[in-house]
Formats: structure tokens, C-alpha cells, sequence
């Protein structure tokens, strides 16, 4: 068999190895754990290097001590750099990448048979072309190609050497490279889709975890409000009018097994009952704190969603009213047109501080829906909270307007 024929032999059926055994691009050590291939193809990267027996040819025919000495030295260097390639660190990855190139230009004058390794070093550097746009990184792997091809001829030229080989050589690493350029180019987008995606779930959980986090805040810092007072009332009454601080009691009891109820609805994702049924129940909660409630609820329909926020809102700002105002009269108003009004509004002392979790918590349910959230002193002494949200039909689709006011006291 003739340099040519062997060679042409070797490289085709290199080619399905050499596309395997890079399946396992050089990446860092966490990226390569998490590889979907695992350790179920390593003995294919090992399989590959069947096809260097054909190296060996040249020292079996000259049987010199020296050249068998020369080639173990290339071929230990060779195979230390083709493993740390693999699995080495970056900085490993990178330094026995050029030592990989190096090493055919240093041992092919001695052993033309080894030629293969040029088609080596082509085919592992695509996976060092991290470029996101492709044409770019093409046009680095011609000029890796371009480069190393100009290196083997003019070797060739240089030392005598038989031409057959050489062009052997060349013809694989441009079918070899090639091939191997548009698969790295599949193996750097899986990667870049996976990290995505598990970018994506970790703020989804992000979201998730907020959201909850938020939702029983309102929930609970609303209800355990109403239970201190009632409970307090209920202290109050409990030698005077017994039969009264009972009825307290037990709307602490139904108030605690209804939060209870909500907490599980919140943490799966379910929806409240409804603007209407929470202004009763914050009708209810006021007037045991002896504040008088003036309702005035619009006859407007709104996607659940927008019920859901505004719900958190009147909870949230109901239960500062009854913590930090001081107040006799707690007005609600909810308005619509081209948006979706709900004022809350009290005559107590009107002290404004900072924003805490529950202000925060308003404005971040608002922004989410394209709304906002104002809040000012009030011309009864108290004071004003301003929800807005963009007017939307109940299937969720913006609309032009909404429907006029009605009002229930």
C-alpha cells in the first residue's frame, strides 16, 4: 500500500472518530459535568487513537534505538496534550493546544507518516472559536487552516519530503476541519441554549419565591392585624361583657382558619374572591377598630388578574389604616374610564414615613400590571392612596374605555 493509499485509508475512517471524539469540547470543569454525554463515550476518545498505530510504522521499519527513543518522546507529548485538551482547565486547554500544533512541525521531517497529527491540532482547535457570530469564527478557523497548510508545505518543500503525504494531509484537514467547524458550532449553541434556559428557570424561581414571599406578607400582615385587635377587644370585654368578647373570639378563630385558606390559595397560585367580597370583609375588620368604611365601587369589569392586584392594594392599605392612623372614617372609592382607579382615603393623622415591605410590595404588584402607585396627605387629615391601572377588558386585551361609575354605599 502506497503513502497516499494508506493515508487516504487512515483519514476517511478517521472522520466519524474525529467527529466523537470531540463531542467533549474543551470547556471548564462544571460545564463538562454537566455534559449531556458524560463518561459513556471516553472509551471513543480513547478509540481514536487506534488510528496512530500507523505512526508507529517508520520506527518498526528503521528498528534504531534513537528512533524509537525520539518517537516515545512525540508520542508521550502527544498523548499528554490530547488528553489535557479534553480535561484540562482552560489555561491547560490552551497551552497544549499550541503545543499540539508545534509538535508536527517539530517530529514530521523524521516520520512523515505521522502527518495525522496536523489533522489533530486543525480539528480540536474549532472548539476554541467562541465567537457568537459565526462568520467570524469561520474566518479564524480559515486563517488556523490557511496557516497550518502554508506550515506543511513549505516543511514539505523545505526537507524533501514526499509530496503524496502532504497533500493527503491538506485534503483532510479541510474535509476534517470543516466538518468539525459546523459541529463545534452545534455544540457552542446547545451550550449557549442550556445556560440560557437554566437562567431562565432560576428567575423564574426568582419570581416565584418573590411573589409568594410578597402574597403572604399581604395576607398575613393584614390578618394577624385583625386578630391583635380583635383579640385585644376581646380582652377588654371578657369580664364586662363576656357574651361579646366571645363573638370576638370567634371571629378570631374564623378570621385565622380563612387566612389559612388563602395562604394555601396564594402559594398555589389561585385567585381571591373578588373586589366586592373584600370590601365586606374590610367593612368588617374596621368597624370592630371602630372606624366607619364609605364605599363606593364602581360597576366595572376587570380580568382577574387586575381584581387580584387591587385586592392586595385595599387589603394592604386597610390594614396601615388600622395599625398607623388613628382614624374615625376610611373612605374606598373604585373608578373607572381610561384607567382603573382605587382611593383609599382616611381622616387620621396623616404621618407619611419611609416605604416598608407592604408599600414596596404595592408598588412592585402595580408596576408588574403597568400601573402605579401614589400616595399623599389627605384633605380629611389622613391619608391618600392612589392605585392605577391601565383599563383592561376581562379576557385581559387593552380597551379604550371603561364603563361609567355606579356607586353603593
Amino acid at each position: 500500500m502506497s503513502y497516499r493509499d494508506r493515508d487516504r485509508y487512515l483519514f476517511r475512517n478517521m472522520a466519524t472518530w474525529a467527529m466523537i471524539e470531540t463531542m467533549d469540547e474543551p470547556l471548564t470543569q462544571t460545564a463538562r459535568t454537566t455534559h449531556a454525554l458524560g463518561d459513556e463515550t471516553q472509551w471513543l476518545r480513547w478509540g481514536v487513537l487506534l488510528y496512530s498505530i500507523f505512526w508507529f510504522a517508520d520506527p518498526i521499519q528503521r528498528r534504531s534505538i534513537v528512533v524509537w527513543t525520539v518517537f516515545l518522546v512525540f508520542y508521550g507529548v502527544f498523548l499528554t496534550g490530547y488528553l489535557r485538551v479534553l480535561r484540562g482547565s482552560q489555561t491547560e486547554q490552551r497551552m497544549w493546544l499550541v503545543v499540539l500544533f508545534l509538535l508536527g512541525y517539530i517530529y514530521y521531517p523524521f516520520n512523515p507518516n505521522a502527518g495525522g497529527e496536523f489533522v489533530f491540532a486543525v480539528v480540536v482547535s474549532n472548539f476554541f472559536l467562541r465567537q457568537g457570530d459565526a462568520r467570524v469564527a469561520f474566518r479564524s478557523f480559515l486563517a488556523i487552516l490557511a496557516a497550518q497548510t502554508a506550515g506543511l508545505c513549505l516543511e514539505t518543500w523545505l526537507f524533501g519530503l514526499p509530496w503524496g503525504i502532504a497533500e493527503s494531509v491538506i485534503f483532510f484537514m479541510v474535509v476534517l476541519g470543516l466538518g468539525n467547524f459546523t459541529f463545534a458550532r452545534q455544540v457552542l449553541i446547545s451550550r449557549q441554549l442550556r445556560q440560557a434556559n437554566e437562567e431562565i428557570e432560576r428567575l423564574t424561581q426568582q419570581a416565584e419565591r418573590e411573589r409568594i414571599a410578597r402574597d403572604l406578607h399581604d395576607l398575613l400582615g393584614h390578618t394577624l392585624t385583625v386578630i391583635a385587635v380583635k383579640s385585644d377587644i376581646a380582652n377588654r370585654l371578657f369580664y364586662e361583657r363576656p357574651e361579646l368578647a366571645h363573638r370576638e373570639i370567634a371571629d378570631v378563630e374564623t378570621t385565622a382558619r380563612g387566612a389559612l385558606r388563602e395562604v394555601r390559595a396564594v402559594v398555589a397560585g389561585y385567585r381571591m374572591d373578588g373586589i366586592s367580597e373584600e370590601v365586606s370583609k374590610m367593612r368588617d375588620v374596621l368597624s370592630s377598630s371602630g372606624v366607619q368604611l364609605f364605599a363606593e365601587i364602581g360597576a366595572i369589569a376587570l380580568p382577574d388578574e387586575d381584581k387580584n392586584i387591587l385586592c392586595f392594594v385595599m387589603r394592604e392599605a386597610v390594614t396601615n389604616v388600622l395599625r398607623h392612623a388613628t382614624a374615625t372614617e376610611c373612605h374606598i372609592r373604585l373608578t373607572g374610564g381610561d384607567t382603573v382607579a382605587l382611593t383609599i382615603e382616611d381622616n387620621g393623622c396623616g404621618k407619611r414615613g419611609s416605604d416598608g415591605n407592604g408599600i414596596r410590595g404595592m408598588r412592585e404588584r402595580l408596576a408588574h400590571a403597568n400601573g402605579h402607585l401614589e400616595m399623599e396627605s389627605s384633605p380629611r387629615g389622613g391619608v391618600l392612596v392612589v392605585a392605577q391601572l391601565p383599563t383592561r377588558s376581562p379576557n385581559g386585551l387593552p380597551v379604550a374605555s371603561a364603563t361609567t361609575n355606579g356607586g353603593v354605599r
